[in-house]
C-alpha cells in the first residue's frame, strides 16, 4: 500500500516536465495509481471488518459479563432476604468470578477496540487520500497535454528546413529573375530596331513622293501646262 501512494505522492509533486520525461503517457499512470490505491482500499476495508467486528464481539461478551455479574449480585440479595445465607454466599461467590472475568474482558476490549479505532483512522486517511488522487489527477492531466503540446510546437520551431535547399532555391530565383531581365532586354533593343527601320521607311518614300509631286508641277510648267 505505502508503495501506491508514494508512486501518487511522487506524480503530485513532480514537474510535468518530469512526468513527460519519466512516463510514455502520464495521464494512464495517473489513472492507473488511483485504481491501485481504490483496490488497496477496498482489500484494507474488507480486513478492517473482522478488527471492527471483533470490537464489536469483545465488547458483547463484556456487557454479557457484568449483566451476568449483577444477576448474581440480585441472586444474593434475594437469598439473604429468603434467610438463606449459604445460597447468597454461593452467589456472591459467582457474582466474584463474573467481576474477575469481567476485568480481564475489559482488557480485551480496550485492546479490540484500540485496534479498530487504528483501523477506522487508516481507512479515513486513504479515503481523504484517494479523493485527493482524484481531483489532484484532472490538474496533472491538463498539465501533461498542454506540456505536449508546448514540446510539439517547440519540435516543429526547432526542425526547419535545410538551409541548402533554401540556397539553392535562392539561385534559381535570382537565375530565372537574369533570364527575364535579359529576354525583356531584347524585346526593348528587336522593337527599337524595327521602329527604327519603319520609320527610315516611310520617310525615305513619304520624301519621294513630294519629290515627284515638285518634279512634276516643274514639268507642267515648262510646258506651259
Amino acid at each position: 500500500m505505502a508503495g501506491i501512494f508514494e508512486r501518487m505522492t511522487m506524480i503530485a509533486k513532480s514537474s510535468v516536465n518530469e512526468l513527460l520525461d519519466k512516463f510514455e503517457d502520464p495521464e494512464k499512470i495517473v489513472d492507473q495509481a488511483i485504481i491501485d490505491a481504490t483496490n488497496e482500499y477496498a482489500k484494507i476495508k474488507e480486513e478492517a471488518l473482522s478488527v471492527i467486528a471483533n470490537e464489536k464481539f469483545a465488547l458483547k461478551k463484556l456487557d454479557s459479563i457484568k449483566a451476568e455479574a449483577a444477576e448474581w449480585h440480585r441472586i444474593a440479595g434475594a437469598a439473604l432476604k429468603a434467610g438463606n445465607e449459604e445460597d447468597a454466599k454461593k452467589a456472591l461467590m459467582k457474582e466474584g468470578e463474573s467481576k474477575s472475568s469481567a476485568d480481564a474482558q475489559e482488557k480485551v476490549y480496550e485492546s479490540a477496540k484500540k485496534a479498530a479505532e487504528t483501523v477506522r483512522g487508516k481507512l479515513e486517511d486513504m479515503e481523504q487520500e484517494i479523493n485527493a488522487m482524484k481531483q489532484k489527477a484532472s490538474e496533472i492531466k491538463a498539465k501533461a497535454v498542454a506540456a505536449k503540446a508546448s514540446r510539439a510546437a517547440s519540435s516543429v520551431t526547432e526542425m526547419g528546413i535545410d538551409q541548402g535547399a533554401f540556397e539553392a532555391f535562392s539561385r534559381m530565383e535570382q537565375k530565372v529573375d537574369e533570364e527575364l531581365a535579359k529576354a525583356e532586354a531584347l524585346e526593348t533593343m528587336t522593337k527599337g530596331v524595327v521602329s527604327e527601320a519603319e520609320e527610315d521607311l516611310k520617310k525615305k518614300y513619304r520624301e519621294g513622293a513630294a519629290d515627284a509631286e515638285q518634279a512634276l508641277e516643274e514639268l507642267k510648267k515648262e510646258l506651259g501646262l
